[in-house]
């Protein structure tokens, strides 16, 4: 007999699926980069030996990769960039408040107090590329049918 699975579990091994390709096409090096100098721009004065803001912002940046990469699947369905970006506001904005959170937490360590309306423009910028970047990405893949 054959194996009975739900949606939920097959869109789960889609996205999966979709993720492990996504990522083969990730630079570690490039968002490595890419955190170090987003913190440094924050907290100039900040030693961060252990490498702890990096490796957060490393972590927010894969997230929304992935966010972009899953919403650009859509796009070969015919919908436009602005309508994708305005479905994917609520996961977004939800992603930049843990990410201006989580600033807001390392500049207490730092004893570099930041408030969180400083902070949130710095966070929703740099999600916000990295959500771009996963985009293309996965129209490119699109495009080149890859997929």
């Amino acid at each position: 007999m054959a194996e009975v699975l739900s949606f939920y579990q097959l869109k789960t091994k889609r996205d999966v699926t979709l993720e492990k390709k996504l990522l083969r096409t990730l630079s570690l090096q490039k968002v490595t980069v890419a955190s170090d100098k987003f913190t440094k721009k924050l907290f100039p004065f900040a030693d961060d030996p252990a490498g702890i803001m990096s490796d957060g912002c490393i972590d927010f940046a894969i997230e929304a990769f992935l966010a972009g990469g899953r919403y650009g699947e859509s796009r070969k369905y015919g919908e436009s960039f602005h309508d994708l970006k305005k479905r994917s506001f609520y996961e977004e904005d939800k992603l930049i408040e843990e990410m201006t959170g989580c600033l807001q937490s390392w500049g207490n360590m730092f004893r570099m107090e930041q408030k969180t309306s400083f902070l949130y423009p710095f966070a929703k910028d740099f999600l916000s590329m990295w959500w771009q970047e996963g985009y293309r990405e996965s129209e490119k893949r699109h495009k080149l049918r890859l997929h």
